[in-house]
């Protein structure tokens, strides 16, 4: 079953002629927009888990949708269809779905600049320059560094013969943190000195033990250092 408004909404442009208002129009097309948004990034997470940003970024959607269905009930404007769980796709690659998050976001910005030009209401107005805050102060740049951590992640792993879409198997919190870690080295020496080249090619799972080594051994020394104290005072 299609919208009445099918055209409009999928064109996200308000039509003068059309025989709906303009504030029923652009009301609509956000609603239809923030639509979109919701189910593409509730598919990423199905394929991917509740991963950042995604999955903080869903909760915000529910939130904006909820703003723009209040004023389809205060201004007695019907809610469109939502076409889009049976309709998105999402791409194999962590990467590209990064990536097309990134274009959306610039889209949404770019849709509510364009609604805020036809439309007078004040009240409808501050609710869309919010949306569009949001997108633009929150959202894109999560997805633009979630963007920039993909290049990393699959270019570590691109040394190491791992194809992009193994890139991202789990070994578990802190080796995951070690492999991100890594990954921000990138081809250089970087901050570790000589080391760096052979820790890049180590496996996060090692490093992991390296570390909770490195931890366990400097508390040991610390809790010895503490009990020799109490004899060294009682010497003098």
């Amino acid at each position: 079953m299609l919208n009445y408004d099918e055209r409009i909404l999928r064109t996200r442009t308000i039509d003068p002629q059309a025989p709906f208002p303009v504030l029923h129009q652009a009301v609509r097309i956000a609603l239809y927009d923030e639509y979109a948004a919701r189910s593409f990034y509730a598919r990423v997470i199905e394929s991917f888990g509740p991963r950042p940003p995604f999955a903080n970024i869903a909760e915000s959607e529910a939130q904006h949708i909820a703003a723009l269905a209040a004023l389809c009930e205060r201004y007695g404007i019907p809610r469109p269809l939502d076409p889009f769980p049976m309709e998105t796709m999402v791409s194999p690659s962590w990467l590209a779905n990064c990536q097309r998050a990134v274009a959306g976001e610039i889209a949404n910005v770019q849709l509510y600049a364009s609604l805020l030009g036809q439309v007078r209401d004040p009240k409808v107005a501050r609710i869309f320059a919010q949306l569009q805050a949001a997108a633009l102060e929150n959202h894109l740049p999560a997805f633009q560094q979630a963007v920039s951590d993909a290049w990393a992640q699959e270019r570590y792993h691109a040394a190491k013969g791992v194809p992009p879409e193994e890139a991202y198997v789990r070994h578990g919190p802190l080796s995951d943190f070690m492999e991100r870690a890594l990954a921000q080295l990138g081809p250089h020496v970087g901050p570790l000195g000589l080391a760096a080249p052979l820790l890049r090619h180590a496996h996060p799972a090692l490093l992991a033990g390296i570390a909770v080594g490195g931890t366990g051994a400097y508390l040991l020394k610390g809790r010895l250092r503490r009990r020799a104290c109490p004899r060294t005072r009682k010497e003098n």
